[in-house]
């Protein structure tokens, strides 16, 4: 078979391949993205951020806790601890605006800005 002929089955195939790319690709549904996000329950709108200090060995407010809620006042509180040898984070669940767990000053804080806000 001679160069020319394998160039052109080369040629064939290569379109045949691309061709059935895009076709796949028209098929796959497109999932769109919804930035504006104040009518929709399940996402994350009500959030607020409070930086402290709660070791005097440390300078600056390094720790802060960041609570993230729904229109429904569900989400987490995310604290983070920070001392000069360790940085240590914690969780907690919150629902219908209450956490499940006792919470220090600053979380409570936290989860009032965020359910005002």
């Amino acid at each position: 078979m001679s160069p020319v002929w394998l160039l052109i089955i080369f040629g064939i195939i290569l379109i045949w391949l691309v061709s059935l790319t895009i076709l796949f690709l028209n098929k796959r549904p497109i999932k769109t993205i919804n930035l504006d996000h104040t009518s929709d329950e399940s996402s994350l709108n009500r959030w607020s951020l409070v930086r402290f200090n709660p070791f005097s060995d440390t300078g600056g407010s390094h720790s802060f806790v960041i609570c993230l809620l729904d229109t429904l006042k569900n989400g987490i509180l995310l604290t983070s601890l920070h001392s000069r040898g360790i940085t240590r984070f914690y969780a907690k669940k919150v629902a219908g605006g209450r956490a499940e767990q006792d919470l220090s000053d600053e979380e409570q804080q936290a989860l009032s800005q965020a359910i005002k806000s």
